[in-house]
């Protein structure tokens, strides 16, 4: 199977942290953003300058990822109600991401955001063949 229009998401992991008594989830970006000087000038003599560049461009695309997001409407996204319930939404794709249950999935750039609350949150992460199907829950911040 062929997916095509992919969206650019961006992938997030939360931290609990207690304050007086009650937990809270402090959002972070799941990527590693680095430059030529933070990698360091011991590095960059040993290896040649193409190949640092590579090694700082594959850090910074961590938490990127390139999903297929579709709404399907089928008989498991209706409520109790019966209703169809338009905020789940399944993501495929066929590359091997790092994303598990409780990740955040935003659909605008986080990654230089130090407070922020994702779009939806991962919760399931099946594989089907060579396609993963995650699906995305719209979250409210709770």
């Amino acid at each position: 199977m062929l997916l095509r229009d992919l969206t650019k998401v961006w992938v997030s992991e939360y931290e609990k942290i207690k304050e007086h008594g009650e937990s809270t989830k402090k959002w972070k970006f799941k990527g590693i953003k680095l430059s030529v000087e933070e990698v360091g000038k011991e590095q960059v003599q040993k290896l040649d300058k193409t190949k640092v560049y590579k090694l700082c461009k594959e850090d910074a695309e961590l938490g990127i990822a390139h999903l297929n997001l579709q709404h399907d409407v089928n008989e498991l996204d209706r409520n109790s109600a019966g209703t169809i319930d338009y905020s789940i939404i399944n993501a495929r794709t066929t590359m091997n991401y790092d994303i598990q249950k409780g990740n955040g999935i935003s659909l605008t750039d986080i990654s230089n955001q130090e407070n922020f609350i994702p779009d939806y949150i991962v919760t399931d992460n099946p594989r089907i063949g060579n396609t993963t199907l995650y699906k995305l829950e719209k979250y409210n911040g709770e």
